[in-house]
């Protein structure tokens, strides 16, 4: 299925979901030894690449339909409950992983929703996100823009290292190899302050290219285009912002 570029990330995000889901549902028909190093792996990946996903699409992606109604109105609530259910059973495993066991039939309904709502979101709601939410709009989202290196070089050369986030603030350190970066687009709903920590990196604001070296830094006001390439030793640079409001689901006022 075609996907329009700006969901791209997200969408990939989705095949390794569907992997890792895959792997703890058909684990939890082994040993418990087995079991306990699958629970394990999946938390791993849970906490390093879905949490982040998550937070991406509640906080970013989700609020572009937040006064949709009809189809989309209960496909939003429908991932969102999804989420939510998502995390309970992630703590349910956790719980039972402290204890030292590991629930295989947790870890079949983990797997299975994963799946579901993989379903759900590739086949139903990012297409009518697409149909109803213009490209441009979508396109200053930057979901995951620092997955993406600049001018297209090779994927999986570089990109974030270690994200650490607050209920108020965001916080990532990211790594780029010679010429490697982030390519063109619109820094979106906050501003961001770009820390270099080793090497050197060009920051490009609305045409504008500035050098920053090693214990430089710049902040990025949002609603201003942005890129980053790294210098002939690469980077390691951190970003901070302030965290944005998920969408969540609110009660009803209708009596």
């Amino acid at each position: 299925m075609k996907r329009t570029r700006s969901l791209v990330p997200l969408s990939h995000d989705h095949h390794h979901a569907l992997v890792a889901a895959r792997r703890l549902r058909q684990a939890a028909q082994t040993e418990e030894s087995e079991r306990g190093v699958a629970v394990a792996d999946f938390l791993r990946f849970f906490a390093t690449e879905t949490v982040a996903h998550f937070r991406q699409e509640e906080e970013v992606l989700f609020p572009t339909l937040r006064d949709a109604d009809g189809e989309a109105g209960d496909l939003l609530v429908r991932a969102l409950l999804d989420h939510q259910r998502v995390r309970a059973l992630v703590a349910e495993l956790e719980r039972a992983r402290a204890a030292g066991t590991a629930d295989a039939s947790v870890m079949r309904q983990l797997g299975e929703l994963m799946v579901e709502h993989v379903r759900l979101e590739e086949r139903r709601l990012f297409p009518l996100i697409e149909r109803l939410v213009d490209e441009r709009t979508l396109a200053a989202l930057s979901l995951h823009p620092e997955r993406t290196p600049a001018a297209d070089t090779e994927a999986g050369s570089g990109g974030p290292v270690r994200g650490e986030a607050t209920d108020e603030l965001n916080a990532t350190l990211l790594a780029w190899p010679a010429d490697g970066g982030v390519r063109e687009h619109v820094n979106g709903e906050r501003d961001v302050l770009v820390a270099v920590l080793a090497g050197s990196a060009t920051v490009t604001i609305d045409g504008e290219a500035r050098l920053l070296e090693t214990g430089e830094w710049v902040v990025i006001e949002k609603g201003r285009t942005r890129s980053i390439a790294a210098g002939a030793e690469g980077v390691r640079y951190l970003t901070v912002h302030r965290r944005r409001a998920p969408l969540q689901i609110a009660a009803s006022t209708t009596r």
